[in-house]
């Protein structure tokens, strides 16, 4: 029935700032340690004011000490709760940290699986509940542990019957919260699922307003929202439910726990067994000791949520991160870009994309990629970069396995131009200099000039500065596409990855782009997948992809006067991407 907490995951985070920790800790001890004494003070005013000594020196002694006492222990709880935000502060930032750092490392292929707006979910609350917990944990249960502890050795001092008594409610209390907290933990596990969840599905339809318009389905949506909310609030009124049956029973057992010792100890008055200044120190020593078994019912169960939620976030940790160093790795002086694929074949999830893939590319060529839909395009040529790697063959860079690169260096030489830009809710500047951080101004509008993007920046209020807002959603397709190529050209890379990047255009924007495309295209490496004749005819290296395998290679006229797959594409204008 008992579930040990397992503090790990909570003190990982704390064991960077043990001086930190120790001295929080002082301070709480001697916070406690000022209450504690209170009751003894109690005891000894009202005893000497019961036996006629109200204008006894001693009294006003006991006074001017009590007051002290009060003032002091709450400066100290002054001191305490600063240095427990700065470290539960610390603590959580370094989750946060942590987290976002691994989630930047994982390969592309999570980021194709999983929800944005779950994973930073589950990151959210695992953040707040950290934070909590280092007060929880560290600062407010084990004090009121040693608090219990404390004041049960004053009511065993005072009388050894009333002891017995109280410690058999305190554990009838325990044995309650511990199974009453189980089921409250099963249903807040139930809700993190659902908002982990339902936040995904808002941070995935939030950024596609453009396709809820467009379509008409804003009442879809929010009766979608609506929907959900109604399954969150029957979870939630279901852990309410549970959470009240808890609180009922505690707050039963220590009303009669209280009542009963009250009871018990004006009897021993009466029988003048404890003297009334003991009788008011037994209160006061019960009230603490109740108030803190109390609190920690209450905070068991957040500390095993809490424990839980952090256990559920660090499963990311066990996703397995990019190697971004390589031992040994091999650093290509002067790239010049050639490429080769040696026997290369992919498989995803146990399903092959890609088989037996053999062909080699000299730098400053262009080679077009076709095929139907699914046959692997846009997998071969993120092997490249190493989004994906292969689980046979080998892809070679100037001669150099990719594998035995470092990946930063690899990726340096590579600019990729797809057909979804990422732009972030920046400046058009901030937003092309991303490919180079420490890029001037001129080399900026350069490179905007050369992507045919200057002309309608200019037009822009704050020309460079313009914000392009949620994924761009400001500017045309076209600007887009444009501002993607400057950020490209800027990054002046040895090999150039175009991946349907005019499918989408209409003819006036496809001809500024694919002007745009032709400048940054010359002396590089260019992989191009693409299914307008036009743009693949002029390729050195013609790849029809089906069924996973090069079924074709060669130039455009080769092709047609091959009279296969790639003529007949041609013949019905209809390459598909």
């Amino acid at each position: 029935m008992f579930k040990k907490i397992d503090l790990r995951p909570l003190l990982k985070y704390l064991r960077p700032y043990k001086r930190d920790v120790w001295l929080t800790s002082a301070f709480v001890i001697l916070e406690n340690g000022t209450y504690l004494i209170l009751p003894l003070i109690y005891s000894q005013v009202v005893d000497t004011v019961t036996r006629g000594g109200f204008f006894e020196r001693s009294v006003y002694l006991l006074l001017a000490l009590w007051a002290i006492l009060q003032i002091g222990g709450g400066l100290l709880m002054r001191v305490r709760v600063i240095l427990s935000n700065k470290l539960g502060y610390r603590a959580s930032a370094d989750l946060i940290n942590n987290s976002i750092k691994h989630l930047i490392s994982l390969p592309v292929s999570f980021h194709k699986r999983k929800k944005v707006g779950e994973v930073i979910q589950k990151f959210s609350r695992a953040d707040g509940y950290l934070y909590s917990l280092v007060d929880y944990a560290l600062f407010t249960i084990i004090p009121y542990l040693v608090t219990s502890f404390l004041a049960f050795i004053v009511i065993f001092w005072i009388n050894w019957i009333l002891a017995l008594i109280f410690m058999m409610f305190i554990l009838f209390f325990v044995v309650v919260t511990i199974k009453k907290t189980n089921p409250i933990i099963v249903s807040q596990g139930k809700m993190n699922k659902f908002f982990e969840k339902y936040y995904g599905d808002v941070f995935d339809r939030t950024p596609n307003i453009i396709a809820i318009k467009s379509n008409a389905q804003e009442s879809t949506e929010n009766e979608r929202n609506f929907g959900a909310m109604r399954k969150g609030l029957a979870l939630s009124q279901g852990q309410v439910v549970v959470w009240m049956n808890l609180y009922f029973w505690q707050n039963l057992i220590s009303t009669v726990s209280v009542i009963s010792l009250f009871g018990i100890g004006i009897y021993l008055v009466s029988i003048n067994k404890i003297t009334i200044g003991q009788f008011v120190m037994l209160i006061a020593y019960i009230n603490f000791a109740s108030n803190a078994i109390n609190m920690l019912g209450g905070h068991y169960k957040k500390l095993q949520e809490g424990i839980a939620t952090i256990k559920r976030s660090e499963k990311i940790f066990n996703e397995i991160p990019e190697v971004y160093d390589v031992p040994n790795a091999v650093k290509i002086k002067n790239p010049k870009g050639d490429i080769e694929f040696k026997n290369i074949s992919f498989s995803y999830e146990d399903e092959k994309v890609l088989e037996n893939i053999n062909f080699k590319v000299l730098a400053g060529k262009m080679v077009a990629i076709i095929g139907k839909s699914g046959e692997g395009k846009s997998t071969l040529v993120d092997l490249i970069s190493r989004y994906n790697i292969p689980q046979k063959g080998q892809i070679l860079f100037d001669g150099v396995e990719t594998g035995k690169i470092n990946l930063k260096d690899l990726r340096d030489n590579i600019a990729i131009v797809p057909q979804e830009i990422d732009l972030f809710n920046d400046s058009i500047k901030n937003n092309i200099a991303y490919a180079k951080l420490d890029a001037v101004e001129e080399e900026i509008v350069r490179a905007a000039k050369l992507a045919n993007c200057h002309e309608f920046i200019s037009k822009f209020p704050k020309k460079y500065e313009q914000i392009v807002g949620e994924k761009g959603v400001r500017l045309s397709t076209g600007q887009k596409q444009r501002v993607a190529i400057a950020r490209a050209i800027l990054r002046n890379p040895r090999i150039l990855i175009l991946d349907e990047a005019t499918s989408a255009l209409d003819s006036e924007s496809e001809k500024y782009v694919q002007s745009a495309l032709e400048e940054v295209m010359k002396n590089r490496t260019t992989f191009v997948i693409a299914h307008r004749l036009s743009t693949i005819r002029k390729a050195d290296l013609i790849l029809v992809l089906e069924g996973g395998k090069i079924v074709e290679s060669g130039d455009h006229q080769e092709l047609m006067n091959h009279g296969g797959v790639y003529k007949k594409l041609s013949e019905l204008q209809n390459i598909q991407v």
